[in-house]
């Protein structure tokens, strides 16, 4: 395997793959000290991020778990048994804001992203293997609560072995047809990557999605076959510093189809 330190400076001097007037797509983020291999170079390297400091982030280690007022230890619903030791979905605090929802089904077989020495991860998906599948993040509830009408203009993420027949679709409010849609194929061809390598830098991509008078309040990661590996994602506010009742959570969620797995060193 490649060493890490190759792995970012690779992916870190790639330019921007698509864009248009209301969003721009580029590769690349940061090491991460946490073992999780690659993060967003908009927090600081441990994941450990503030509250208040407009950024959210989930890394399915309940270690780097964002410490907000009134939320409560993460859910270990979808951590695996006997693999998924220090795992949890921090977003599913009791108290919080953003929904989660997705198809049921996760896949003991899948790979940690490269880089990753022990870190958890999230796939789709699950035990049963039923494709498509998908996880949709939404994050209209947390809008709602927050002052001052943010919107989510930045989303960060860590995708491992990147596959032709994974996907991601972006949202507006209650609409179902997806502004934006970004292929396995798209990221593949951007980053010079080979569908499915678990080690090579263009087929490990940390993914930085940026919106200029635009915003989403979902997204979803589908997969039509096994699987869609991910980590480390990070949304940003339009308004940052943010504020926020004592009693309102970083995300509310309520997943039916990801697992959650610890790479072994």
């Amino acid at each position: 395997m490649k060493s890490l330190k190759t792995l970012v400076l690779a992916a870190s001097v790639l330019v921007a793959a698509q864009a248009n007037a209301s969003y721009t797509i580029s590769y690349g983020g940061q090491a991460a000290t946490d073992g999780s291999g690659v993060t967003s170079s908009l927090v600081a390297p441990s994941n450990v991020v503030g509250f208040g400091s407009g950024y959210f982030i989930e890394t399915f280690d309940a270690a780097t778990a964002m410490n907000i007022p009134g939320v409560g230890a993460g859910s270990t619903a979808y951590n695996i048994s006997g693999a998924s030791t220090g795992c949890a979905v921090n977003s599913l605090g009791s108290g919080s804001g953003i929904g989660i929802g997705t198809s049921s089904g996760s896949a003991l077989g899948a790979a940690a992203p490269a880089g990753n020495t022990g870190s958890c991860f999230a796939y789709t998906p699950g035990p049963g293997k039923v494709v498509p599948a998908w996880i949709e993040i939404d994050y209209s509830s947390l809008l709602a609560a927050l002052p001052g009408n943010p919107a989510v203009n930045y989303l960060g993420f860590y995708l491992g072995s990147v596959d032709t027949y994974n996907s991601l679709q972006f949202y507006r409010g209650t609409e179902t047809t997806p502004f934006l849609s970004l292929s396995g194929s798209q990221i593949l061809g951007a980053n010079g990557g080979t569908t499915g390598n678990q080690i090579a830098n263009g087929s490990n991509v940390y993914i930085n999605i940026n919106f200029v008078g635009e915003s989403f309040t979902k997204f979803r990661f589908t997969t039509t076959a096994v699987a869609a590996e991910f980590d480390n994602i990070v949304g940003g506010l339009t308004n940052r510093p943010v504020s926020a009742p004592a009693t309102l959570a970083l995300l509310g969620l309520g997943l039916l189809g990801m697992s959650l797995r610890r790479r072994k060193a």
